[in-house]
């Protein structure tokens, strides 16, 4: 298991976010909407500038149709 400090964990999640709603084509608007968090909060968490809740990774994986250990497997 890899270490990684809060900063560069915060940014590792934010890339896997973002990595899989291009993949998926889902729109920055679209998702945050499925995902129930704004348009700017989805901004900050896909750019690794904050630290999202595990409530908010949960919402965020649903709205992938994934589980929450698919959204973070590989960081």
């Amino acid at each position: 298991m890899q270490s990684y400090t809060p900063e560069e964990l915060s940014k590792k999640v934010g890339e896997r976010i973002k990595a899989l709603r291009v993949e998926r084509g889902i729109t920055t608007r679209d998702f945050a909407d499925m995902a129930n968090i704004s348009h700017s909060y989805r901004h900050e968490i896909e750019s690794g500038q904050v630290n999202p809740s595990l409530s908010t990774l949960y919402s965020i994986a649903n709205a992938f149709k994934i589980t929450l250990s698919e959204l973070l497997a590989g960081i």
